[in-house]
């Protein structure tokens, strides 16, 4: 099996046995009705092609791939919170449950393999018997990947938001201008129902600390902290 008999040409398919012979060094060929051998390193089997072939389409696939560097996001946003003050004008108690409504605008840059920034705008309001709380915030966050697929995306985020406006209002009486910081984490899932487009919510616990509403006699000054749970529900953009 070491001298050649003869020679086939580049790209000529040719019929070989299956098992290789020699440790695996050859296989074995019928030439005119004669056995023969031939090496296993100068012929390419259909099966070895197919594989190659879809090795690189794979390979052209994945450096052809978009990559998404932003997104954006528009959600509906609910706190849950227990407020927690030394004084009190009305129907509002330390303790007590306030349950806030607003809306949500997130930018985020995808600047790492696995970390997001994010700009945040956020209002809210909430309403107790006469009193009513309204609350601008905006600031930055950070998130971490942990599971990412091509329809689903799992991260832990951390947000800290100042809150350059906000009002405390006793009915008709009064209405006075304060600000606060707000800062939280929790959890953020996306769904994606097409190449772009997903539904995303978030859980998560947050701080809100309030200052500045010097209510005029004879009602009290109050800077109320709010604890709680907020509930993100949105629509979400990546491009």
């Amino acid at each position: 099996m070491t001298s050649p008999i003869g020679y086939i040409s580049r790209g000529k398919k040719v019929k070989v046995g299956e098992i290789p012979r020699n440790r695996a060094q050859v296989y074995p060929i019928v030439i005119s009705g004669k056995l023969a051998f031939i090496r296993v390193i100068d012929v390419t089997t259909e099966k070895e092609s197919m594989d190659s072939t879809r090795l690189s389409a794979e390979r052209f696939q994945k450096s052809t791939r978009k990559e998404y560097k932003s997104k954006f996001v528009v959600s509906y946003l609910t706190f849950l919170s227990q407020v927690s003050l030394e004084n009190s004008n009305s129907a509002l108690a330390d303790g007590d449950a306030l349950q806030w409504h607003g809306i949500s605008f997130k930018g985020e840059a995808m600047l790492w393999k696995s970390w997001d920034l994010q700009i945040l705008l956020n209002y809210l309001q909430t309403i107790k018997g006469e009193e009513t709380f309204r609350i601008v915030e905006f600031g930055a966050g950070g998130a971490y990947r942990l599971i990412q697929s091509s329809k689903f995306l799992l991260r832990l985020e951390g947000q800290l938001l100042a809150i350059p406006f906000s009002n405390y209002s006793y009915g008709d009486d009064f209405r006075v201008n304060g600000y606060g910081l707000t800062t939280g984490a929790g959890v953020n899932a996306n769904y994606y129902f097409n190449e772009n487009w997903s539904f995303e919510g978030s859980l998560g616990l947050f701080y809100t600390k309030t200052f500045g509403y010097d209510a005029p006699a004879p009602y009290k000054t109050i800077e109320p902290t709010f604890m709680g749970t907020r509930v993100t529900l949105g629509l979400s953009y990546t491009y």
